[in-house]
């Protein structure tokens, strides 16, 4: 019996060793699988946060595109209104002519009439009527002289817009430039979001999207010149580009709607001397008050009795058909002297025939426009949605020692594939995966947005420099194709499937 004890014992000896060698080895399996799993997740947070930078720096770049372009917009709105002042100033100064001709006209009545009570022997009208002819002929004298120097003066008006009409072409050829930049810099080939990559993940691969920026950036615009790289997707729908002519009509109505009085005909400026008040005019440029009385010009010439002008009396200038013009529409002159009196019309005067070539809506040949959608789930005006997106195998990680590297086997891994087979029989080996080798996708979504404090005064537009940006939650239909677009088939099926909750998705 003690020789069998001895045996048994002898038999048993080793078991401790052996759980404890299996103990250790899942110990060990476990910490490397729990290393591979918290680089996993480093990376992963990694290549989410590119994924963002990426999103937010398209959108914030087009947010200051948009900006620029509202201040572009409005200098060539400016540009536009000094042009139809120029030309209401030029009107004003040709109706001096035709009020001067008036009186002209008129004074040569007071001469008739006092001539014809000359003959009954009464010299007073007979001098009278020489006074008055000598009046007359100082009233034409004058029109000579102002018509003379509006003549002098045609070819410094003339330069004058046409520096404006240069100007405003140069704004809009800028306006181009620098939109095909920031459409060059939301590509695949951009440089600043490769430079981005390499500073926030630098072991990860751009997963292209580069497509549905442009498209949406396209979108927005009219009159960009890359009009047909808008692209419809099948959860919102962008409409058409209006027509160059529709938009030439944007422009006209932003620069009537930008002039002062003076252009827009509310009011007149102190003229040949007048001083009138508010209550002289409408709302609308009718006269309520028609008479006017001695404005010192005339009454400098004549020196007593009457100048009174009737009509229609306001300056107006207008954009229309690719021309700029001013206009002064007619009226009737009236005077009395000493036994007589005289009547005659002026003319009105207009000023025109000057095209803003800068701006002729013709094609592409137009200023910037933003394009107008209706409102409601997605399509919220058409302001254009970015997007951000980067894929990397998780296992990978940088290498501390040698910098920017990276390698894709760490010392806690096993072995470059990540994975220890265990053969629990002959037939069945089991595997286990440390990591898994599928690639992880990072991706997200910006929004270029019209940015306005309480209510909505007015829709998002091109002449307020009120763009901001943000990152923004998907739409579960987008949030697939772009997963699908990436290549990730698996985020692909679980977006699809209308049981699962997704965070960042709205419907």
């Amino acid at each position: 019996m003690t020789r069998s004890m001895t045996a048994s014992r002898r038999r048993s000896r080793g078991q401790v060793l052996v759980l404890a060698c299996v103990t250790f080895l899942t110990m060990a399996l476990m910490m490397m699988a729990s290393f591979g799993v918290a680089n996993a997740v480093h990376e992963r947070i990694r290549v989410q946060a590119a994924a963002d930078a990426q999103a937010f720096s398209v959108a914030t770049m087009e947010a200051r595109a948009f900006n620029t372009m509202a201040y572009m917009n409005r200098a060539i709105v400016g540009a536009l209104v000094s042009e139809m002042a120029l030309h209401a100033w030029k009107a004003i100064a040709e109706r001096d002519e035709s009020m001067m001709r008036a009186g002209f006209f008129s004074f040569l009545m007071v001469a008739a009439i006092e001539f014809s009570k000359c003959p009954k022997f009464n010299l007073q009208h007979c001098w009278h009527g020489i006074e008055a002819l000598m009046i007359a002929f100082e009233y034409n004298s004058k029109a000579s002289e102002i018509s003379n120097e509006i003549q002098s003066k045609d070819s410094q008006f003339k330069g004058a817009v046409t520096s404006l009409n240069d100007a405003i072409k140069e704004l809009h050829a800028a306006q181009k430039e620098m939109l095909g930049e920031v459409k060059k810099q939301m590509g695949s080939g951009s440089t600043l979001l490769g430079r981005l990559l390499r500073e926030t993940a630098p072991q990860a691969s751009p997963a292209s999207l580069s497509d549905y920026n442009t498209s949406d950036f396209a979108c927005a615009l009219e009159g960009s010149g890359f009009d047909d790289d808008c692209q419809d997707r099948s959860w919102k729908g962008h409409g058409s580009v209006l027509s160059a002519s529709r938009r030439r009509d944007v422009i006209e109505s932003a620069a009537m709607a930008a002039r002062n009085g003076f252009e827009a005909g509310g009011w007149m400026p102190p003229h040949f001397g007048r001083k009138l008040s508010g209550d002289d005019y409408k709302g609308d440029g009718v006269v309520i008050n028609p008479l006017v009385n001695n404005p010192d010009a005339a009454m400098d010439i004549q020196d007593e009795g009457s100048f009174r002008e009737i009509g229609f009396m306001p300056t107006e200038a207008e954009v229309a058909s690719d021309n700029v013009s001013g206009d002064v529409k007619f009226g009737l002159v009236t005077v009395s002297w000493k036994h007589g009196n005289g009547i005659w019309f002026t003319n009105g005067s207009a000023s025109s025939g000057s095209p803003y070539r800068g701006v002729p809506c013709s094609g592409d040949d137009c200023f910037i426009n933003f394009r107008m959608h209706p409102t409601g789930g997605e399509d919220d005006y058409g302001q254009p949605a970015t997007y951000g997106a980067v894929k990397q195998d998780l296992r990978k990680t940088r290498d501390e020692r040698t910098g920017p590297g990276w390698v894709s086997a760490r010392p806690w891994e096993v072995n470059t594939e990540g994975t220890v087979s265990v053969k629990l029989t002959k037939d069945k080996p089991a595997e286990l995966k440390l990591v898994s080798q599928k690639p992880g996708y990072g991706i997200a979504k910006g929004k270029t947005y019209f940015h306005q404090l309480g209510a909505w005064d007015v829709p998002p537009n091109m002449f307020d420099p009120f763009w901001r940006a943000k990152l923004h939650p998907f739409v579960r239909d987008e949030l697939a194709e772009v997963l699908g677009t990436m290549g990730d088939s698996n985020g692909k099926q679980i977006i699809n499937d209308s049981n699962s909750a997704v965070e960042g998705v709205i419907k």
